[in-house]
């Protein structure tokens, strides 16, 4: 489904991010800290893990008081694995027990935990530091496109006003329009490559990856053109994956 638009979603997207380096303690001024957790699930075992994510790790982050919690599947890419990201205000939360302890207590939660290690082949965690003032809220859009990059030396600083000169009123506008849902711009910063770009593009359903990407479609040919000459050689490309929303493990 990707081959015809991939180069369309190569040229366009990798103007699409942008972040300056972060306040990696305390997330700094303008930025919302996220957790992101990828676990590689067992095959065999996917089912049983969905059905504990659902019933059991769920209930207990609601009363543990998390705000938001986001599950996804990789379609595109490691097809075992999931991606988890929800908000970590403070880095307090890692006194003591954890969420799932506090709110299912020290035998439950090791019961809990117990049976959730026998279901998957292994995980990692990472901090990201999301841009809000690049973030267009895309509410509960299921369809997922993940873009990764690495700023060119020097370069972060002009890649940030470009995006938000000449990126964000164009982004705001294909909102509008609905030619896509939302995005996100995030920033790595412990546990992962320092520094390392992630841009979110959401979408309504897959089929919208079969055509050109969202500005592309809000400026025509000639405006394209002159987007990327403008925004060349700021960064550059690192992977892409697909993944999509999964609405009953998602809050």
């Amino acid at each position: 489904m990707l081959r015809n638009s991939r180069a369309w979603h190569w040229t366009a997207t990798v103007l699409l991010a942008v972040t300056m380096a972060a306040n990696a303690q305390e997330g700094g001024t303008g930025n919302t800290r996220l957790l992101v957790t990828q676990v590689r699930v067992k095959p065999a075992m996917i089912d049983t893990w969905r059905t504990l994510e659902r019933d059991r790790v769920v209930p207990a982050l609601k009363k543990a008081g998390v705000k938001q919690y986001t599950v996804f599947e990789t379609l595109v890419g490691d097809q075992t694995e999931f991606v988890i990201v929800r908000p970590l205000p403070s880095f307090a939360e890692f006194n003591g027990p954890d969420l799932i302890e506090k709110a299912l207590g020290a035998r439950g939660a090791a019961t809990l935990n117990a049976r959730l290690r026998d279901c998957i082949e292994g995980s990692h965690s990472r901090i990201e530091n999301s841009r809000d003032e690049f973030f267009l809220n895309p509410g509960a859009a299921g369809a997922l496109f993940v873009s990764r990059y690495r700023a060119m030396p020097g370069r972060q600083g002009d890649y940030m006003n470009f995006v938000r000169n000449e990126m964000m009123p164009l982004a705001r506008r294909a909102q509008q329009n609905g030619t896509f849902a939302g995005w996100s711009v995030t920033t790595s910063v412990q546990g992962g490559e320092p520094n390392l770009i992630t841009l979110n593009m959401f979408y309504s359903d897959f089929e919208s990856l079969d055509g050109p990407p969202p500005l592309a479609k809000t400026l025509g040919p000639e405006g394209v053109a002159e987007f990327l000459r403008k925004g060349a050689g700021l960064i550059n490309q690192v992977e892409q994956s697909v993944l999509k929303r999964v609405p009953d493990l998602s809050y």
